[in-house]
């Protein structure tokens, strides 16, 4: 389920922009906008209606199977649009994976099945375009409006969520998902999906607010900022700017996997700005990615902005006060003896300097086998991975890119999302509880697990290490 929640939040985010240029149109010149100019609207119809939908198939079909896929789920999706009366965006995220997972099936079992004649591509253009053709014409015919009619049903349910009292129950799941790094499935392939619908009946939707409100993330923060010393100080504060201006979420969530009772705070913060929102019938007209407070305030109407403030300082307010109360000084401030085992995560800092330097160590079977199939060699490619690749993966490349400059080292230094890493990687660093899903997805390419990527000592540890390597 959840690798097919990445490709879903996948298909979503590699076509953010569409989504949030229609944001800022119906922002500007919409109902709700600031100069509201009928002609100018009139493209948002056609791009929701036809080319996000086409754009999201091609993408889910890319994924699967390369451009091949990509093509045929198009075509699929684009017959779907021209008989739907509804906008095909559920449509063509079944589509999408679909053509891609028949066109990798069709053409492995040619390649398998085939003896090598030279009409390979002749024969695998064939099988594929009679079956596209036939479902083409089978979704322009009757899917087209089964589909309409099934999207219908959906907007009525949504409604009646959106209405429900049982809404600010939601942070109870919304919350402790984000913080175990379900954050971008639930905000490109569940609220972002649900939010596109409901935006293009009324012009703007509350679920896109429901998991990008930086407001319980802030109210942690803020209370580590206050209550400890040192070093997670310094980190807390750090955060505090990253998460609520910046905003890439993921830095908040260490903060709260080191203390599991925080989880409490989130959730009860997260429920006061459903709320508030709910009351005051607020939305905003797009997705925001990042979940930057300027992208919130940017992307809501006109007279939506101040209640959206205020439902997102009264989440801060109620996640800071219980939190106050759960953040233990002498409970997060490790000591000197034990510091650098920390950095890192798990107590592997020992086992990540082997593996850096290809020593062999016998404190971890998996490590020391990670270490012993990779050739001596310099590091040339570093790439930071999360799950989407956009956020936390960006803003950590970007710290070590200014370090290694710094250090005068040249290596490149990329971030990517878990299932794209790119080939000639040498070193993954990963958030450590992404460090599982990460080994899965890769074979002989050394691991750095990190506790927090707003760490800086942690990058001052890596380059070290490639120093003393080089």
């Amino acid at each position: 389920m959840k690798k097919i929640g990445q490709l879903v939040s996948a298909m979503i985010a590699q076509n953010i922009l569409v989504i949030i240029l229609v944001g800022v149109i119906r922002e500007i010149f919409g109902v709700y906008g600031w100069w509201y100019n009928h002609q100018i609207l009139l493209l948002v119809n056609p791009i929701y209606d036809t080319l996000l939908p086409v754009l999201i198939a091609y993408t889910g079909g890319r994924l699967l199977s390369g451009q091949r896929g990509g093509v045929v789920a198009s075509m699929l999706t684009f017959s779907l649009t021209l008989a739907s009366s509804a906008p095909a965006i559920l449509g063509a995220m079944v589509i999408g994976p679909l053509a891609g997972w028949f066109v990798k099936c069709t053409d492995d079992h040619i390649k398998k099945k085939l003896p090598i004649t030279g009409y390979e591509l002749l024969i695998s253009n064939i099988i594929l375009a009679i079956p596209t053709i036939v479902l083409s014409i089978v979704c322009f015919l009757y899917i087209g409006q089964v589909f309409s009619s099934g999207v219908e049903w959906t907007i009525l349910l949504i409604e009646n969520i959106i209405y429900s009292p049982y809404l600010p129950l939601a942070s109870f799941i919304i919350e402790p998902a984000k913080v175990f790094f379900f954050n971008n499935i639930l905000n490109y392939g569940v609220f972002g999906t649900l939010g596109i619908h409901q935006a293009k009946e009324l012009g703007k939707s509350i679920f896109f607010l429901l998991e990008a409100n930086p407001g319980p993330g802030l109210g942690v923060l803020l209370a580590y900022w206050m209550k400890t010393k040192g070093d997670r100080k310094k980190g807390a504060k750090l955060a505090s700017f990253i998460h609520f201006l910046g905003g890439i979420h993921e830095v908040y969530f260490s903060y709260v996997l080191l203390n599991p009772k925080l989880l409490i705070s989130v959730m009860l913060g997260g429920m006061t700005g459903v709320y508030f929102f709910q009351q005051f019938y607020v939305g905003l007209t797009s997705i925001v990615s990042p979940g930057s407070i300027f992208f919130v305030i940017g992307l809501a109407p006109r007279e939506d902005m101040l209640y959206i403030v205020i439902g997102v300082l009264m989440s801060t307010l109620v996640s800071f006060l219980i939190s106050i109360f759960l953040v233990k000084d002498s409970v997060y401030s490790p000591s000197a003896s034990d510091s650098k085992s920390a950095l890192f995560g798990f107590n592997k800092l020992q086992t990540m300097d082997r593996i850096l330097l290809n020593e062999d160590d016998n404190t971890d079977p998996i490590m020391r086998e990670k270490a012993s199939i990779t050739p001596q060699r310099s590091i040339r490619k570093i790439v930071f991975v999360c799950e989407a690749g956009l956020g936390s993966s960006a803003m950590g490349a970007r710290l070590l890119h200014k370090k290694l400059k710094e250090a005068q080292l040249d290596i490149e230094v990329e971030n990517a999302a878990i299932n794209e890493i790119p080939a000639g990687t040498d070193v993954i660093i990963c958030h450590q509880q992404l460090e599982k899903e990460v080994k899965s997805q890769t074979y002989g390419i050394k691991i750095i697990s990190l506790q927090s990527f707003t760490d800086k000592k942690a990058y001052d540890q890596i380059i070290q290490k490639i120093q003393v390597q080089k």
